[in-house]
């Protein structure tokens, strides 16, 4: 059910609602039966006063259109004489709907993947590589190899854990990152954020309180809240998640998780230092609270010291670690993995066969391959310059072009964080900028409270080109201008 309000016209609020579900009704769109959303839920939809609600009920209530009890709620109660097959039940999809998936979840991630390569928008909201840099020649190579000496396995079923070939690789991968585990201890995802869903699904029940960093990751936040996690938020600085902060929250709550992303914190680019980094493990250990490590940004750095991922700094076990190709290859490879004891793989996968069976063979198979042949170290050579070039791009044309900006230049990573001033409608310059030809994320999509937004815009520069980062930013001032 549909209803638009304008603001500012001259009929009354509650008017304006009564008339449209009153032409539903007479229009068979709301047949008799149908169940109308309580006065509480269509007002925070429509962002109206509970009472408006209330009146336009009323008035429907007396031309004879709707009734309400305790057991059925509000519903449609209106009979058209002339209406046949008046016993036929109609089926409402919104209406058989589960509880979790009936929230209103922001649509950030659709619209990023909806994000057309040949689109004249400037797009600074994604978190994508460049197209530009994805290895063509490389991946070719591959394919023709494999499809003249490997076809038959490249096609056939996986193990639900993953390709045990790949999975050696990425065992040698971690190597270069410190940690030292088995191919038992992991399994291969389609990407990162498939890796996250499992780890949830498998350990978060209703009501179970998950520590997260203030801001994080939408995607997080989203599929949290879907299982009806209660989330708390720890605030940061410059060297990531207070940890004292951290120890409070985990007496007063008991928590069931932490989850951060140490590396080049999306949204906000932030690292977080080697010394907070072993307090952290200290607190997880010391009150048997597991971490969920996300580290997808982890290869791009582009200045500073090599920090290792908490899951080298893990004598005990207690750290989940996700990571994927993703954000180094390309977004549509979809191959990520997971490291964690042996007996959480073997739990996670269980919950994987009930999804997916397997990643996609033909891309376990590539990227083998991918690492195997060497290609994968030269590659991120290429894209860190290319990208630490954008990085510094993007943030000389934000100090030249919009001076009452402020944000933090990351030493890696996909982001720039800026803060705009308070007097700045976030809203309406996303609005005026997507007018403008300028997309990009608006900061409160990364918090548990939307009100707590603090005016922050993320925009992402690994994606655009450099003329576009030039245009972009150049846009992104104009809207500014045209709404202050």
């Amino acid at each position: 059910m549909e209803i638009k309000i304008n603001r500012k016209s001259k009929i009354a609020l509650y008017i304006q609602i009564e008339n449209q579900i009153k032409n539903m009704i007479y229009s068979k769109i709301l047949p008799k039966n149908y169940i109308l959303p309580s006065e509480r839920q269509l007002a925070n939809t429509l962002k109206v006063n509970r009472s408006t609600i209330i009146k336009a009920y009323e008035e429907l209530k007396e031309k004879g259109l709707i009734d309400s009890n305790a057991r059925r709620g509000t519903y449609i109660s209106f009979y058209d004489n002339h209406e046949e097959n008046d016993h036929k039940k109609y089926l409402f999809w919104d209406e058989i709907y589960s509880k979790s998936s009936n929230n209103n979840f922001d649509n950030t991630i659709t619209k990023i993947m909806n994000t057309d390569i040949n689109s004249k928008m400037i797009s600074f909201g994604g978190g994508m590589p460049s197209p530009d840099l994805f290895p063509q020649l490389e991946f070719q190579k591959i394919q023709i190899d494999l499809l003249k000496n490997e076809a038959k396995n490249m096609f056939f079923q996986s193990p639900v854990s993953g390709n045990k070939d790949l999975k050696n690789e990425i065992k040698k991968l971690m190597l270069n990152r410190e940690v030292r585990i088995s191919t038992s201890d992991i399994i291969v995802t389609s990407g990162s954020q498939q890796g996250l869903d499992l780890v949830v699904r498998t350990f978060v029940n209703y009501n179970d309180v998950i520590l997260v960093e203030n801001p994080t990751f939408f995607g997080a936040i989203q599929l949290l809240q879907t299982l009806g996690a209660k989330i708390i938020s720890i605030p940061m600085d410059k060297c990531g998640m207070k940890v004292d902060v951290l120890e409070y929250l985990i007496n007063e709550f008991n928590p069931k998780f932490i989850y951060t992303i140490p590396n080049f914190q999306n949204p906000t680019g932030i690292t977080m230092s080697l010394e907070r980094r072993y307090d952290l493990i200290k607190i997880s250990e010391k009150y048997g609270i597991p971490i969920i490590e996300d580290d997808p940004y982890g290869e791009l750095r582009y200045e500073g010291n090599y920090l290792p991922p908490l899951k080298a700094l893990d004598k005990s076990g207690y750290v989940i670690y996700l990571s994927t190709f993703s954000k180094v290859i390309s977004l549509g490879l979809r191959v990520g993995w997971i490291a964690a004891p042996e007996r959480v793989i073997a739990k996670l996968s269980l919950f994987k066969q009930l999804t997916d069976l397997h990643v996609n063979t033909l891309s376990q198979h590539i990227v083998c391959e991918f690492l195997r042949q060497g290609y994968y170290k030269k590659h991120v050579k290429k894209i860190r310059k290319s990208y630490s070039l954008k990085r510094d791009l993007m943030s000389e044309k934000l100090t030249s072009n919009i001076r009452s900006i402020k944000f933090f230049k990351p030493e890696g990573g996909f982001y720039i964080w800026c803060k705009l001033p308070d007097n700045i409608c976030l809203k309406s310059l996303l609005k005026r900028s997507l007018k403008n030809g300028v997309n990009y994320v608006t900061g409160d999509s990364f918090y548990i409270k939307k009100d707590e937004k603090g005016n922050f815009i993320r925009l992402n520069f690994t994606y655009p080109k450099n003329e576009e980062i030039i245009k972009g930013i150049k846009l992104l001032q104009l809207s500014i201008s045209e709404i202050i």
